[in-house]
């Protein structure tokens, strides 16, 4: 795997993102993570990136726009569309699981709170959408 492929990691939780910076620093070190508050911090800035994420991370609740929020707005710009995106929830219905299938989210995970657990966890979705699922992310 190349250095600094980029992530972004949208998370309103300032714990849950330090827990993930750690992680990625010590688990994770040849990619490059970013993190936003909210879906709207994120769009903003996504729009004037020199290079597309290969990989975007949403919280489900989050302020200003929420996880699904964020989700309709990407799945609506062409550019965007083939960024692979995984939700990460501590809890979610059925039906809003769905929901966010059906408007194009690649993945839904159970957020874990275990630190181990949620290492592994980051290093098999970063080994899936980044390593083993060749998937053409378009370049600004």
């Amino acid at each position: 795997m190349a250095a600094n492929v980029s992530i972004c990691i949208v998370d309103d939780s300032v714990d849950y993102c330090s827990l993930l910076a750690f992680i990625a620093k010590r688990y994770l070190p040849d990619y490059s993570i970013s993190f936003y508050a909210n879906g709207r911090i994120f769009l903003d800035t996504l729009a004037s990136m020199p290079e597309l994420p290969r990989l975007i991370i949403l919280d489900r609740h989050m302020p200003t726009l929420n996880g699904y929020q964020t989700l309709l707005a990407l799945k609506q710009q062409p550019a965007y569309r083939t960024i692979p995106i995984v939700m990460m929830s501590t809890e979610a219905s059925p039906e809003e699981v769905s929901l966010y299938y059906q408007a194009g989210g690649n993945s839904f995970l159970v957020k874990p709170m275990d630190i181990d657990a949620l290492a592994e966890m980051m290093r098999s979705v970063c080994t899936y959408w980044l390593e083993i699922n060749r998937n053409p992310v378009t370049v600004n």
